[in-house]
């Protein structure tokens, strides 16, 4: 009887571990990448491959290879990375920096390049590149659309809150746009009366800065320092959208 119940017991514990090795083989891997079909492609290790002399494509587990058409979404070990629509200057995939339970945040880079003329050197300085991020958002997972007022004026319009912030942004714009003028205006005008003073210097006069360039750089550069510490109301109005949300 007794060694009856200890091979039923052995048998119980070789059934069980089979059954969890099993489970394991079948279970999805940490990543995937989420076709256009609406497939889900699983595995542990997804790259994007971008060969000079070849295509472009996504590789699952050093194996399978798909092209980037046929991708709508991915996460990989870098986060979670969502098609921007063909027809824009950007990125194929902008990467996710807000994850809300209906409006994420994204963002893709673009690289500029300037081809001008150095002036500290002779002929031809060489293109000088600079990479500018372009942020998105989408609602409820739907397409991503540019970050700017009139996209979110509409989609954020059934949360006052939101609303507000937006039409603070909106009013400060034009501030802001009213004081680069103001001080601009200072700088050009105080430019042109000391370009005069200094035709008054080849008659015998003393070489002098007008004040009036001081007070339109004053104006400019604190303009700078203010809007550089204050946050940017368009992500306010979107982590408000989510925020009141999860209350």
């Amino acid at each position: 009887m007794m060694k009856n119940s200890i091979l039923y017991l052995l048998i119980c514990l070789l059934t069980g571990y089979s059954s969890l090795a099993q489970t394991g083989e079948s279970r999805p891997g940490r990543y995937f990448l989420q076709l256009q079909s609406g497939e889900v492609i699983y595995g542990n290790r997804i790259q994007y491959k971008s060969p000079i002399f070849k295509s472009s494509h996504f590789l699952v587990d050093d194996s399978l290879k798909y092209n980037p058409s046929m991708v709508s979404a991915f996460q990989n070990d870098e986060g979670f990375f969502a098609r921007v629509e063909a027809g824009n200057s950007y990125d194929d995939f902008a990467k996710r920096l807000l994850d809300g339970p209906r409006i994420d945040k994204y963002y893709t880079s673009r690289t500029s390049y300037d081809y001008g003329y150095s002036p500290y050197s002779y002929g031809y300085g060489g293109p000088r590149t600079s990479r500018k991020r372009i942020y998105f958002f989408s609602k409820d997972n739907g397409p991503l659309y540019l970050v700017d007022f009139q996209n979110l004026e509409q989609a954020l319009a059934d949360n006052p809150s939101s609303v507000a912030l937006l039409n603070r942004y909106k009013k400060d714009k034009w501030i802001n746009t009213g004081i680069t003028i103001v001080g601009g205006g200072l700088l050009a005008a105080g430019a042109i009366s000391s370009l005069r003073g200094s035709q008054d210097v080849n008659n015998g006069g003393s070489v002098s800065v007008s004040p009036l360039v001081y007070a339109g750089a004053g104006v400019l550069g604190a303009q700078f320092v203010i809007n550089l510490f204050q946050k940017d109301k368009l992500t306010q109005a979107m982590e408000v959208y989510n925020y009141q949300l999860k209350q």
